[in-house]
């Protein structure tokens, strides 16, 4: 069973959260994988289309592990997983507002990894960064030879 919710609605993501563990328990693991570019030039990008992409791809991580952690630091385990991309660490011509979204999710991730180490919690933060895969997202988007996309 699955629960679907809109990443840019606080309210709904809260209520996810909430029937999930209702009907499921405690989550031990969160993946934050959710993800939109819209692949223009920085002068030519949609500033609303901007900021989507920063509340989809970064801010709704936020919102999903104040959901979630409170429970896993209580229990004292749990996983949080980061898919980020390589577009959160290399800066690519015609993705600015996807490459803030994604490095601001690396940050995010990978400040909280530390938060958790320095708190001694058994709560292990991983952070993934893929290339670019051929599934249309990414369509128009030139990478170089040393980072082609993936089929």
């Amino acid at each position: 069973m699955a629960l679907t919710c809109d990443l840019t609605n606080r309210r709904q993501v809260s209520q996810a959260a909430q029937q999930a563990e209702d009907r499921f328990g405690p989550v031990d693991i969160l993946i934050n994988n959710a993800g939109v570019v819209q692949g223009k030039n920085t002068a030519d990008m949609s500033e609303q289309l901007a900021s989507k992409s920063m509340l989809i791809n970064a801010e709704s991580h936020f919102w999903t592990v104040k959901e979630f952690l409170p429970s896993m630091m209580e229990r004292n385990s749990g996983h949080i997983v980061c898919i980020a991309s390589m577009a959160g660490v290399v800066g690519y011509p015609g993705l600015g507002d996807y490459c803030a979204s994604k490095f601001a999710a690396y940050g995010f991730n990978e400040s909280l990894r530390m938060e958790m180490k320095l708190l001694r919690k058994n709560i292990t933060c991983t952070t993934i960064c893929p290339a670019f895969i051929n599934t249309g997202m990414f369509a128009g988007v030139k990478c170089s030879n040393i980072m082609p996309i993936l089929n």
